[in-house]
């Protein structure tokens, strides 16, 4: 008899750890689990069809990005609208915080599967096949109220999440995601996995895998599917411990000899508290990390405390200044805007970013996510407009809200774009690092100086744009448009003097080592490896 198949919908850019942890946990439970790619509004045809092509007992929908939940809902809707009448069910971080208003608004869902799904999504599937209760069970919610929460399951006793398909690679290197934690040990006032994490382990946002669990895993993915880079997707690799820090990075490293992984690397995220010289001169000699993505956020004290970043200035600088001693690939974000913004914090922030120097970055505003302190306080404010499925704001001043708005107009194209340079330097970056690391008997020193002056001119020439920006309003300029105009002529540019070189130097580096890096030459796209335009990760 064919076991029972389940389909699951989401974003699958990349090895989807969220989907591929549901789907292992639903294969060991004895049925089939079918992961449809959803990446853009036009795949919505393809995954209906994908649904329907056979007899489906449940249709599991990812919705931990918020500002892509409208897609998806459309997408259950024209699920029901193509004749499917079995059990639709959605998850993730948004759905979990949003539950009622998604089950009274969009009827075409029959429950959301709160928190993490692992069990929950099993014993849904269990009630379903065995034509039994569902509507009791811990975990879920449905349109006649929210259940008790479920469990949380124990991570080192999850399954393994599938892995199946062809891993992503660079240069012949294959690629793939995994986790040794969940959840954080901050609680930033923005962060909706925090508030998440909060909410089913109060005071004790994080759990970690044990080690030697870990080192299983990547030693059966090296072995097995030739993984060589390791991404670890943990919300933050540290714990708020240098002692414990270097003791799991050099404990990892030792297990990962010990099962004869020796050629590998590793990408990280940490907080700019958790960069200490000790620590992550292990990361790099250790544990061969070979890019950490450091979620600096903010420079001015303003933005510290709205965000509730419990970091000052004076870290974020020795962060970036311990990553350049070690020669250690770092990038970051700037959330260059939140509700509380001011001229001055926005002078801070920008001169903060005409230092960076050769650690690449991007920039945008704070959005308010579901579930999160951040807006539960602009609500009592009475400063939120739209709805729960996209709450928007104005910044603390019209000078400030005007400065945003021109920032976009004249910004956008390299944010947030198509060919967006200041996401695709770091990708251009990233392949660097990987040819560095894996071939170091062809890798030229020259090819890093230039890498690391096209990050600097274009991190000055941002820093140089904003200032005219803030210049154009602090004097009480009148032609917004004949600024937008004048500065975005420039700002493009800038941006093709250094798109050419920096595909020249891309070229290069391919032409020496030979196979694809991780991006496409002439048409770059944001990879995997990159923090997306809206700061939502889920596992």
């Amino acid at each position: 008899m064919t076991a029972p198949r389940v389909a699951l919908i989401g974003p699958e850019i990349e090895e989807n750890l969220s989907l591929r942890y549901l789907s292992s946990s639903l294969s060991a439970a004895g049925y089939r689990a079918h992961i449809l790619a959803f990446n853009t509004p036009q795949a919505l045809a393809a995954c209906v069809a994908g649904v329907l092509a056979e007899p489906t007992l449940l249709v599991g929908i990812s919705l931990a990005f918020q500002w892509r939940a409208t897609d998806f809902l459309a997408f259950a809707m024209a699920l029901r609208e193509a004749g499917y009448t079995g059990h639709i069910t959605a998850g993730g971080h948004f759905a979990t915080f949003e539950c009622e208003s998604i089950l009274r608004e969009f009827p075409e869902l029959d429950s959301v599967v709160r928190q993490e799904g692992e069990g929950t999504v099993v014993a849904l599937a269990n009630a379903l096949r065995d034509g039994s209760p569902w509507s009791d069970l811990p975990g879920l919610a449905h349109s006649e109220g929210v259940n008790c929460a479920a469990a949380l399951p124990v991570l080192d006793e999850l399954p393994w999440p599938d892995r199946s398909g062809a891993a992503a690679h660079c240069f012949g290197h294959n690629i793939a995601p995994l986790v040794s934690s969940r959840g954080c040990y901050a609680n930033c006032t923005f962060c909706c996995i925090a508030a998440w994490h909060e909410q089913s382990l109060p005071g004790r946002r994080y759990r970690l895998r044990a080690l030697d669990r870990v080192a299983d895993e990547m030693a059966a993915e090296h072995h097995g599917r030739g993984i060589e880079i390791f991404v670890f997707h943990d919300d933050n690799f540290f714990v708020p411990s240098a002692n414990k820090n270097l003791e799991r990075i050099q404990g990892l490293a030792a297990r990962l000899s010990d099962r004869g992984v020796h050629r590998y690397a590793t990408v990280v995220k940490a907080r700019p508290t958790d960069v200490r010289e000790d620590v992550f001169t292990a990361l790099k000699q250790d544990l061969n990390c070979i890019r950490c993505y450091i979620g600096v956020e903010t420079d001015s004290e303003q933005g510290l405390k709205t965000l509730g970043r419990w970091t000052r200035s004076r870290q974020n600088h020795a962060a970036l200044e311990v990553a350049e001693r070690l020669d250690l690939y770092v990038c970051f974000n700037m959330l260059l805007f939140d509700p509380d913004t001011t001229l001055e914090s926005l002078r801070t922030n920008v001169a903060f970013m005409a230092d960076a120097g050769p650690s690449p970055f991007n920039f945008c505003r704070t959005e308010l996510y579901a579930g999160t302190p951040l807006l539960q306080r602009m609500k009592l404010e009475g400063r939120v407009r739209g709805d729960w499925l996209q709450w928007d704001y104005d910044l603390g001043s019209p000078d400030v809200e005007r400065v945003f708005k021109l920032a976009m107009a004249c910004f956008r194209p390299r944010n947030f774009g198509e060919r967006a340079l200041a996401n695709n330097i770091m990708g251009t970056r990233f392949d660097m690092e990987v040819a560095r690391h894996f071939h170091p008997e062809l890798f030229e020193s020259a090819w890093l100086a230039e890498g690391k002056r096209l990050s600097g001119e274009l991190a000055r020439d941002t820093a140089a744009g904003l200032t005219r920006i803030l210049d154009h309003v602090e004097a009480g300029g009148r032609d917004d448009k004949a600024l937008v105009r004048s500065l975005s002529a420039s700002l493009r540019a800038t941006e093709q003097r250094i798109w050419g070189e920096s595909i020249a130097l891309a070229r290069a580096v391919q032409s020496a080592v030979g196979g694809q890096p991780l991006t496409v030459l002439g048409d770059r796209v944001a990879t995997p490896l990159q923090q997306p335009d809206r700061l939502e990760v889920t596992l």
